[in-house]
Protein backbone atom coordinates (compact mmCIF):
# COMPACT_ATOMS: atom_id res chain seq x y z
CA UNK A 1 0.00 0.00 0.00
CA UNK A 2 2.98 2.38 0.23
CA UNK A 3 2.60 3.31 -3.43
CA UNK A 4 -0.81 4.85 -2.70
CA UNK A 5 0.93 7.57 -0.72
CA UNK A 6 3.94 8.02 -2.97
CA UNK A 7 4.78 11.59 -4.05
CA UNK A 8 3.59 10.77 -7.58
CA UNK A 9 0.19 9.57 -6.35
CA UNK A 10 -0.28 12.67 -4.18
CA UNK A 11 0.85 15.18 -6.79
CA UNK A 12 -1.72 17.80 -7.76
CA UNK A 13 -1.19 16.97 -11.43
CA UNK A 14 -1.15 13.17 -11.02
CA UNK A 15 -2.48 11.61 -14.24
CA UNK A 16 -5.72 9.66 -14.39
CA UNK A 17 -5.44 5.90 -14.13
CA UNK A 18 -8.52 4.67 -15.95
CA UNK A 19 -10.20 1.38 -15.12
CA UNK A 20 -9.52 -1.16 -17.84
CA UNK A 21 -12.85 -2.97 -17.98
CA UNK A 22 -16.38 -1.76 -18.45
CA UNK A 23 -17.60 1.15 -16.34
CA UNK A 24 -17.60 -0.11 -12.74
CA UNK A 25 -16.29 -3.57 -13.63
CA UNK A 26 -13.98 -5.48 -11.31
CA UNK A 27 -11.80 -7.73 -13.40
CA UNK A 28 -10.57 -11.11 -12.22
CA UNK A 29 -8.09 -10.72 -9.39
CA UNK A 30 -9.03 -7.10 -8.65
CA UNK A 31 -11.56 -7.61 -5.84
CA UNK A 32 -9.22 -6.35 -3.15
CA UNK A 33 -6.77 -3.57 -2.42
CA UNK A 34 -5.10 -2.37 -5.59
CA UNK A 35 -1.44 -1.43 -5.60
CA UNK A 36 -2.58 1.83 -7.16
CA UNK A 37 -6.22 2.99 -7.32
CA UNK A 38 -8.05 3.59 -10.56
CA UNK A 39 -9.14 7.20 -10.86
CA UNK A 40 -10.56 9.75 -13.22
CA UNK A 41 -10.90 13.49 -12.64
CA UNK A 42 -9.79 13.36 -9.00
CA UNK A 43 -6.50 13.62 -7.14
CA UNK A 44 -5.58 12.21 -3.76
CA UNK A 45 -5.13 14.76 -0.98
CA UNK A 46 -4.53 12.40 1.93
CA UNK A 47 -5.16 8.92 3.29
CA UNK A 48 -4.92 6.83 6.43
CA UNK A 49 -5.28 3.07 6.51
CA UNK A 50 -6.77 3.31 10.05
CA UNK A 51 -4.08 0.97 11.36
CA UNK A 52 -4.87 -1.51 8.58
CA UNK A 53 -8.07 -2.65 10.28
CA UNK A 54 -11.08 -3.79 8.27
CA UNK A 55 -14.81 -3.18 8.59
CA UNK A 56 -14.87 0.57 7.92
CA UNK A 57 -18.52 0.77 6.82
CA UNK A 58 -19.76 4.20 7.89
CA UNK A 59 -18.32 7.67 8.43
CA UNK A 60 -19.56 10.79 10.21
CA UNK A 61 -17.86 14.15 10.64
CA UNK A 62 -17.63 17.36 12.62
CA UNK A 63 -15.33 20.29 11.93
CA UNK A 64 -11.92 19.05 10.82
CA UNK A 65 -12.50 15.50 12.07
CA UNK A 66 -13.91 12.29 10.64
CA UNK A 67 -15.32 9.42 12.67
CA UNK A 68 -15.23 5.94 11.13
CA UNK A 69 -17.00 2.98 12.72
CA UNK A 70 -15.46 -0.46 12.49
CA UNK A 71 -16.72 -3.85 13.50
CA UNK A 72 -18.51 -5.46 10.56
CA UNK A 73 -16.90 -8.11 8.41
CA UNK A 74 -18.31 -9.15 5.05
CA UNK A 75 -17.42 -12.60 3.79
CA UNK A 76 -17.42 -13.80 0.21
CA UNK A 77 -20.64 -15.75 0.82
CA UNK A 78 -22.50 -12.60 1.85
CA UNK A 79 -22.60 -13.29 5.56
CA UNK A 80 -22.00 -10.38 7.92
CA UNK A 81 -19.97 -11.08 11.02
CA UNK A 82 -17.97 -9.14 13.58
CA UNK A 83 -14.33 -8.21 13.53
CA UNK A 84 -12.45 -9.56 16.56
CA UNK A 85 -12.09 -7.12 19.45
CA UNK A 86 -8.75 -5.35 19.75
CA UNK A 87 -7.07 -1.99 20.27
CA UNK A 88 -8.39 -0.66 16.94
CA UNK A 89 -12.01 -1.69 17.57
CA UNK A 90 -14.74 0.94 17.81
CA UNK A 91 -15.01 4.39 16.27
CA UNK A 92 -11.77 5.81 14.88
CA UNK A 93 -11.33 9.53 15.56
CA UNK A 94 -9.41 11.01 12.63
CA UNK A 95 -7.86 14.46 12.95
CA UNK A 96 -7.82 15.88 9.40
CA UNK A 97 -6.85 19.47 10.16
CA UNK A 98 -4.03 18.74 7.79
CA UNK A 99 -5.91 16.70 5.18
CA UNK A 100 -2.63 15.74 3.49
CA UNK A 101 -1.71 13.92 6.69
CA UNK A 102 -4.90 12.72 8.44
CA UNK A 103 -4.15 10.75 11.56
CA UNK A 104 -6.08 8.52 13.94
CA UNK A 105 -5.83 10.09 17.39
CA UNK A 106 -7.94 7.62 19.37
CA UNK A 107 -10.58 4.89 19.22
CA UNK A 108 -13.91 5.30 21.00
CA UNK A 109 -14.72 2.01 22.73
CA UNK A 110 -17.76 2.77 24.85
CA UNK A 111 -20.57 0.23 24.56
CA UNK A 112 -22.45 2.17 21.87
CA UNK A 113 -19.31 2.88 19.83
CA UNK A 114 -17.76 -0.57 19.96
CA UNK A 115 -20.08 -2.22 17.42
CA UNK A 116 -21.50 0.75 15.48
CA UNK A 117 -21.53 -0.92 12.06
CA UNK A 118 -24.03 1.43 10.35
CA UNK A 119 -25.18 3.37 13.39
CA UNK A 120 -23.12 6.55 13.51
CA UNK A 121 -24.00 10.18 12.83
CA UNK A 122 -22.82 13.64 13.87
CA UNK A 123 -24.36 17.11 13.63
CA UNK A 124 -22.94 20.54 14.32
CA UNK A 125 -25.61 23.14 15.13
CA UNK A 126 -25.61 26.50 16.91
CA UNK A 127 -24.41 25.90 20.45
CA UNK A 128 -23.65 22.19 20.09
CA UNK A 129 -21.75 19.56 18.19
CA UNK A 130 -22.98 16.00 18.77
CA UNK A 131 -21.72 12.56 17.81
CA UNK A 132 -24.07 9.60 18.32
CA UNK A 133 -22.90 5.98 18.08
CA UNK A 134 -25.11 2.98 18.71
CA UNK A 135 -24.81 -0.79 18.72
CA UNK A 136 -25.63 -1.99 15.21
CA UNK A 137 -28.93 -3.81 15.58
CA UNK A 138 -28.64 -5.83 12.42
CA UNK A 139 -31.64 -7.71 11.02
CA UNK A 140 -33.66 -10.36 12.79
CA UNK A 141 -33.07 -13.69 11.10
CA UNK A 142 -29.75 -12.65 9.53
CA UNK A 143 -27.30 -11.27 12.07
CA UNK A 144 -29.74 -10.80 14.91
CA UNK A 145 -30.63 -7.93 17.21
CA UNK A 146 -28.23 -7.10 20.02
CA UNK A 147 -28.21 -4.88 23.09
CA UNK A 148 -29.04 -1.45 21.74
CA UNK A 149 -26.54 0.78 23.49
CA UNK A 150 -26.36 4.44 22.49
CA UNK A 151 -23.29 6.55 23.31
CA UNK A 152 -23.46 10.34 23.07
CA UNK A 153 -20.44 12.60 22.72
CA UNK A 154 -19.85 16.32 22.79
CA UNK A 155 -17.48 16.91 19.86
CA UNK A 156 -17.19 20.68 20.15
CA UNK A 157 -13.46 19.95 20.20
CA UNK A 158 -13.69 17.45 17.40
CA UNK A 159 -10.50 15.48 18.03
CA UNK A 160 -11.38 15.05 21.72
CA UNK A 161 -14.90 13.60 21.93
CA UNK A 162 -16.31 13.81 25.44
CA UNK A 163 -18.77 11.10 26.48
CA UNK A 164 -21.89 12.70 27.93
CA UNK A 165 -24.23 9.73 28.34
CA UNK A 166 -24.87 6.05 27.61
CA UNK A 167 -28.37 4.64 27.41
CA UNK A 168 -30.11 1.65 25.83
CA UNK A 169 -32.76 1.87 23.16
CA UNK A 170 -35.85 -0.26 23.90
CA UNK A 171 -35.03 -2.04 20.62
CA UNK A 172 -31.62 -2.03 18.92
CA UNK A 173 -31.51 0.22 15.85
CA UNK A 174 -30.18 -0.41 12.36
CA UNK A 175 -29.18 3.18 11.52
CA UNK A 176 -29.54 6.49 13.30
CA UNK A 177 -29.86 10.14 12.28
CA UNK A 178 -29.37 13.18 14.50
CA UNK A 179 -31.82 16.02 13.83
CA UNK A 180 -30.31 19.15 12.21
CA UNK A 181 -30.60 21.07 15.49
CA UNK A 182 -28.80 18.28 17.35
CA UNK A 183 -31.65 17.78 19.83
CA UNK A 184 -33.19 14.45 18.78
CA UNK A 185 -32.04 11.12 17.38
CA UNK A 186 -34.13 9.00 15.03
CA UNK A 187 -33.21 5.30 15.07
CA UNK A 188 -34.61 2.81 12.57
CA UNK A 189 -35.98 -0.64 13.40
CA UNK A 190 -36.17 -2.94 10.41
CA UNK A 191 -37.51 -6.42 9.74
CA UNK A 192 -37.34 -6.62 5.94
CA UNK A 193 -38.86 -10.09 5.74
CA UNK A 194 -42.06 -9.11 7.55
CA UNK A 195 -42.49 -5.36 6.96
CA UNK A 196 -42.40 -4.80 10.70
CA UNK A 197 -40.41 -2.02 12.32
CA UNK A 198 -40.63 1.69 12.86
CA UNK A 199 -38.75 4.77 13.95
CA UNK A 200 -37.57 5.27 17.53
CA UNK A 201 -36.97 8.79 18.81
CA UNK A 202 -34.60 9.87 21.58
CA UNK A 203 -34.69 13.41 22.96
CA UNK A 204 -31.09 14.59 23.55
CA UNK A 205 -31.81 18.25 24.30
CA UNK A 206 -29.89 17.57 27.52
CA UNK A 207 -26.89 15.55 26.31
CA UNK A 208 -26.30 14.20 29.78
CA UNK A 209 -29.90 12.99 30.23
CA UNK A 210 -31.29 11.47 27.01
CA UNK A 211 -35.00 10.66 27.14
CA UNK A 212 -36.80 8.08 25.02
CA UNK A 213 -39.81 9.63 23.27
CA UNK A 214 -41.35 6.59 21.61
CA UNK A 215 -41.47 4.25 18.64
CA UNK A 216 -43.52 5.48 15.70
CA UNK A 217 -45.37 3.84 12.85
CA UNK A 218 -46.80 5.59 9.79
CA UNK A 219 -50.19 7.30 10.12
CA UNK A 220 -52.38 7.66 7.04
CA UNK A 221 -54.56 10.73 6.36
CA UNK A 222 -57.57 8.76 7.64
CA UNK A 223 -55.88 8.30 11.02
CA UNK A 224 -55.07 4.60 10.71
CA UNK A 225 -51.46 3.53 11.27
CA UNK A 226 -49.18 0.71 10.15
CA UNK A 227 -45.66 -0.57 10.85
CA UNK A 228 -42.86 0.03 8.36
CA UNK A 229 -39.39 -1.42 7.94
CA UNK A 230 -37.30 1.68 7.37
CA UNK A 231 -33.57 1.46 6.78
CA UNK A 232 -32.37 5.07 7.07
CA UNK A 233 -33.93 8.52 7.17
CA UNK A 234 -32.85 12.02 6.27
CA UNK A 235 -34.46 15.04 7.92
CA UNK A 236 -35.38 18.48 6.58
CA UNK A 237 -33.59 21.49 8.11
CA UNK A 238 -36.70 22.42 10.13
CA UNK A 239 -37.23 18.75 11.16
CA UNK A 240 -40.83 18.84 9.92
CA UNK A 241 -40.18 16.37 7.13
CA UNK A 242 -38.65 12.93 7.39
CA UNK A 243 -37.59 11.17 4.20
CA UNK A 244 -37.52 7.46 4.97
CA UNK A 245 -36.07 4.71 2.83
CA UNK A 246 -38.50 1.82 3.34
CA UNK A 247 -37.88 -1.75 2.24
CA UNK A 248 -41.35 -3.06 3.17
CA UNK A 249 -44.36 -2.18 5.28
CA UNK A 250 -47.58 -3.54 6.70
CA UNK A 251 -49.55 -0.90 4.80
CA UNK A 252 -50.09 -2.93 1.61
CA UNK A 253 -48.59 -0.12 -0.43
CA UNK A 254 -45.13 -1.45 -1.34
CA UNK A 255 -43.86 -4.57 -3.14
CA UNK A 256 -47.23 -5.64 -4.60
CA UNK A 257 -47.30 -9.35 -5.37
CA UNK A 258 -43.87 -9.96 -3.81
CA UNK A 259 -43.45 -12.51 -1.01
CA UNK A 260 -41.09 -11.03 1.57
CA UNK A 261 -39.95 -14.37 2.96
CA UNK A 262 -37.93 -16.27 1.98
CA UNK A 263 -35.59 -13.44 0.85
CA UNK A 264 -35.59 -12.75 -2.87
CA UNK A 265 -34.15 -10.26 -5.32
CA UNK A 266 -37.68 -8.96 -5.87
CA UNK A 267 -38.08 -8.17 -2.18
CA UNK A 268 -34.57 -6.81 -1.61
CA UNK A 269 -33.43 -5.55 -5.00
CA UNK A 270 -33.40 -2.13 -6.66
CA UNK A 271 -37.16 -2.18 -7.37
CA UNK A 272 -38.15 -3.13 -3.83
CA UNK A 273 -39.74 -0.74 -1.36
CA UNK A 274 -39.61 3.00 -1.82
CA UNK A 275 -39.47 6.32 0.02
CA UNK A 276 -42.00 7.76 2.45
CA UNK A 277 -42.35 11.50 2.96
CA UNK A 278 -43.53 11.98 6.54
CA UNK A 279 -44.87 15.05 8.31
CA UNK A 280 -43.03 15.21 11.64
CA UNK A 281 -44.64 18.43 12.93
CA UNK A 282 -46.25 16.71 15.94
CA UNK A 283 -42.87 15.89 17.44
CA UNK A 284 -41.32 19.24 16.52
CA UNK A 285 -44.16 21.12 18.21
CA UNK A 286 -44.31 18.83 21.24
CA UNK A 287 -47.94 17.80 20.72
CA UNK A 288 -49.56 15.17 22.90
CA UNK A 289 -49.84 11.71 21.30
CA UNK A 290 -47.62 12.64 18.32
CA UNK A 291 -47.89 10.89 14.96
CA UNK A 292 -45.68 10.65 11.89
CA UNK A 293 -48.13 11.42 9.11
CA UNK A 294 -47.75 10.08 5.58
CA UNK A 295 -47.62 12.86 2.98
CA UNK A 296 -46.39 11.03 -0.11
CA UNK A 297 -44.76 7.83 -1.37
CA UNK A 298 -42.17 7.16 -4.07
CA UNK A 299 -42.51 3.47 -5.00
CA UNK A 300 -39.13 2.05 -6.13
CA UNK A 301 -37.40 5.34 -5.18
CA UNK A 302 -34.69 3.65 -3.11
CA UNK A 303 -35.20 1.83 0.18
CA UNK A 304 -31.70 1.96 1.65
CA UNK A 305 -30.67 5.60 1.72
CA UNK A 306 -32.53 8.71 0.52
CA UNK A 307 -30.95 12.17 0.72
CA UNK A 308 -32.25 15.62 -0.10
CA UNK A 309 -31.17 17.62 -3.14
CA UNK A 310 -32.21 20.85 -4.81
CA UNK A 311 -31.43 21.65 -8.45
CA UNK A 312 -32.34 25.07 -9.87
CA UNK A 313 -34.62 25.61 -6.90
CA UNK A 314 -36.55 22.35 -7.38
CA UNK A 315 -36.47 19.77 -4.53
CA UNK A 316 -35.49 16.16 -5.18
CA UNK A 317 -34.61 13.00 -3.29
CA UNK A 318 -31.71 10.78 -4.32
CA UNK A 319 -32.24 7.21 -3.16
CA UNK A 320 -31.15 3.65 -3.90
CA UNK A 321 -31.20 0.10 -2.65
CA UNK A 322 -28.05 -1.80 -1.71
CA UNK A 323 -25.92 -4.85 -2.36
CA UNK A 324 -27.15 -7.82 -4.39
CA UNK A 325 -25.67 -9.70 -7.33
CA UNK A 326 -25.11 -8.00 -10.70
CA UNK A 327 -26.80 -5.78 -11.85
CA UNK A 328 -26.74 -4.61 -8.21
CA UNK A 329 -28.42 -1.34 -7.29
CA UNK A 330 -28.03 2.29 -8.32
CA UNK A 331 -29.33 5.77 -7.44
CA UNK A 332 -32.68 7.10 -8.58
CA UNK A 333 -33.70 10.74 -8.54
CA UNK A 334 -37.24 11.68 -7.48
CA UNK A 335 -38.85 15.09 -7.87
CA UNK A 336 -40.80 16.06 -4.75
CA UNK A 337 -42.03 19.56 -5.60
CA UNK A 338 -45.51 18.07 -5.28
CA UNK A 339 -45.06 16.13 -2.05
CA UNK A 340 -48.31 14.25 -2.43
CA UNK A 341 -47.39 13.08 -5.91
CA UNK A 342 -43.62 12.61 -6.02
CA UNK A 343 -42.18 10.81 -9.02
CA UNK A 344 -38.94 9.28 -10.25
CA UNK A 345 -37.42 11.42 -13.00
CA UNK A 346 -33.95 9.94 -13.50
CA UNK A 347 -31.39 7.34 -12.51
CA UNK A 348 -27.64 6.87 -12.50
CA UNK A 349 -26.41 3.48 -13.63
CA UNK A 350 -22.93 2.25 -14.37
CA UNK A 351 -22.36 -0.12 -17.28
CA UNK A 352 -22.15 -2.94 -14.72
CA UNK A 353 -25.67 -2.09 -13.53
CA UNK A 354 -27.06 -3.25 -16.87
CA UNK A 355 -28.10 -6.92 -17.07
CA UNK A 356 -26.51 -7.43 -20.47
CA UNK A 357 -23.08 -6.78 -18.93
CA UNK A 358 -23.44 -9.17 -16.00
CA UNK A 359 -21.19 -12.23 -15.88
CA UNK A 360 -22.72 -15.68 -15.40
CA UNK A 361 -23.85 -16.13 -11.84
CA UNK A 362 -21.71 -18.02 -9.38
CA UNK A 363 -23.13 -21.01 -7.53
CA UNK A 364 -23.71 -18.79 -4.50
CA UNK A 365 -25.45 -16.08 -6.53
CA UNK A 366 -27.68 -18.62 -8.23
CA UNK A 367 -28.50 -20.38 -4.95
CA UNK A 368 -29.58 -17.10 -3.32
CA UNK A 369 -31.55 -15.93 -6.33
CA UNK A 370 -29.26 -12.93 -6.71
CA UNK A 371 -29.71 -11.71 -3.14
CA UNK A 372 -26.00 -12.25 -2.39
CA UNK A 373 -23.42 -10.93 -4.84
CA UNK A 374 -19.81 -11.93 -5.33
CA UNK A 375 -16.89 -9.79 -4.25
CA UNK A 376 -16.40 -7.21 -6.99
CA UNK A 377 -20.04 -6.29 -7.61
CA UNK A 378 -20.91 -2.67 -8.46
CA UNK A 379 -23.77 -1.80 -6.15
CA UNK A 380 -24.64 1.26 -4.11
CA UNK A 381 -24.78 1.54 -0.34
CA UNK A 382 -25.23 5.06 1.08
CA UNK A 383 -25.86 8.07 -1.20
CA UNK A 384 -24.83 11.70 -0.82
CA UNK A 385 -24.69 14.98 -2.75
CA UNK A 386 -22.36 17.95 -2.56
CA UNK A 387 -25.08 20.31 -1.28
CA UNK A 388 -28.68 19.71 -0.24
CA UNK A 389 -29.62 23.28 -1.20
CA UNK A 390 -27.60 23.84 -4.40
CA UNK A 391 -26.92 20.38 -5.79
CA UNK A 392 -24.45 19.83 -8.58
CA UNK A 393 -22.76 16.53 -7.76
CA UNK A 394 -23.92 13.08 -6.73
CA UNK A 395 -21.39 11.30 -4.49
CA UNK A 396 -22.11 7.59 -4.76
CA UNK A 397 -20.08 4.76 -3.17
CA UNK A 398 -20.61 1.75 -5.44
CA UNK A 399 -18.81 -0.77 -3.22
CA UNK A 400 -16.08 -2.43 -5.31
CA UNK A 401 -16.60 0.07 -8.15
CA UNK A 402 -15.44 2.75 -5.73
CA UNK A 403 -16.69 6.29 -5.32
CA UNK A 404 -18.49 7.46 -8.46
CA UNK A 405 -19.16 11.16 -8.93
CA UNK A 406 -22.02 12.27 -11.18
CA UNK A 407 -23.14 15.62 -12.59
CA UNK A 408 -26.75 15.99 -11.35
CA UNK A 409 -27.51 19.38 -12.88
CA UNK A 410 -29.90 17.63 -15.23
CA UNK A 411 -31.62 15.20 -12.83
CA UNK A 412 -33.22 13.32 -15.70
CA UNK A 413 -29.84 12.47 -17.22
CA UNK A 414 -27.04 12.26 -14.64
CA UNK A 415 -23.58 11.86 -16.16
CA UNK A 416 -20.47 10.42 -14.53
CA UNK A 417 -17.64 12.93 -14.39
CA UNK A 418 -15.13 11.29 -12.04
CA UNK A 419 -14.37 8.22 -9.97
CA UNK A 420 -11.91 6.83 -7.42
CA UNK A 421 -11.62 3.07 -7.12
CA UNK A 422 -9.14 1.62 -4.58
CA UNK A 423 -10.32 -1.97 -5.12
CA UNK A 424 -12.00 -2.74 -1.80
CA UNK A 425 -15.66 -2.00 -1.01
CA UNK A 426 -16.40 1.71 -0.47
CA UNK A 427 -19.68 1.98 1.45
CA UNK A 428 -19.66 5.01 3.76
CA UNK A 429 -21.47 8.30 3.66
CA UNK A 430 -19.48 10.95 1.77
CA UNK A 431 -18.62 14.47 2.89
CA UNK A 432 -18.12 17.37 0.50
CA UNK A 433 -16.36 20.44 1.94
CA UNK A 434 -17.31 23.41 -0.28
CA UNK A 435 -14.73 25.73 1.25
CA UNK A 436 -11.87 23.46 0.14
CA UNK A 437 -13.46 21.17 -2.46
CA UNK A 438 -12.36 18.15 -0.40
CA UNK A 439 -14.32 14.91 -0.61
CA UNK A 440 -14.03 12.56 2.36
CA UNK A 441 -15.11 8.91 2.49
CA UNK A 442 -14.09 5.55 3.93
CA UNK A 443 -13.66 2.09 2.42
CA UNK A 444 -13.84 -1.28 4.15
CA UNK A 445 -10.14 -2.17 4.11
CA UNK A 446 -8.21 0.77 2.66
CA UNK A 447 -9.51 3.22 5.30
CA UNK A 448 -10.12 6.97 5.12
CA UNK A 449 -9.59 8.99 1.96
CA UNK A 450 -9.56 12.69 1.15
CA UNK A 451 -9.66 13.59 -2.54
CA UNK A 452 -10.73 16.54 -4.65
CA UNK A 453 -11.74 17.24 -8.24
CA UNK A 454 -9.03 18.33 -10.61
CA UNK A 455 -9.16 22.08 -11.36
CA UNK A 456 -10.00 21.64 -15.05
CA UNK A 457 -12.97 19.42 -14.18
CA UNK A 458 -14.20 21.87 -11.55
CA UNK A 459 -14.07 24.64 -14.13
CA UNK A 460 -15.93 22.59 -16.74
CA UNK A 461 -18.71 21.93 -14.21
CA UNK A 462 -19.02 25.59 -13.29
CA UNK A 463 -18.13 24.87 -9.68
CA UNK A 464 -16.97 27.87 -7.67
CA UNK A 465 -13.31 27.94 -6.76
CA UNK A 466 -12.57 26.77 -3.20
CA UNK A 467 -12.14 29.62 -0.75
CA UNK A 468 -9.53 27.73 1.30
CA UNK A 469 -6.23 26.46 -0.04
CA UNK A 470 -5.58 22.78 -0.67
CA UNK A 471 -3.19 21.62 2.06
Amino acid sequence: MASLLSPAALAADAPDRLETGKQGETLEGEAGLLAQPYSKGVRIIGHTEIDKRGGNVIMAWAGDCAYVAGGLKMSADGNIGKQPFGPTSGVAVIDARSPAAPKVVRYLQEKGALDAGETLHAVTAPGRSVLAASTYGGVAGVNGPKEGWLALYDVSTCAKPRLTAEIQWPEPVHTLTVSPNGKRIYGTVISPFTGEGGLQVMDISDLSRPRFVGKFSVTRPDGTSFAFATHEVSISPDERRIYAGVIASKGGDLNPGVTLFPPSAQGLGPDAGGIYILDNSDIVEGRADPKMRLVGTVPHGGWHSAVQARVNGVPYLVGAGELGACPGSWPRISRIADEKNPRIVGEFRLAMNRPENCPPRTTMEAATGGVVGRAGVASTHFNDVDSATDTRLGLFPFMYAGLRIADLRNPAKPVEVAYFKPGDACMSHVRYRPETGQIWFACMDSGFWAVDLKPALRASLGLPAPTARRR
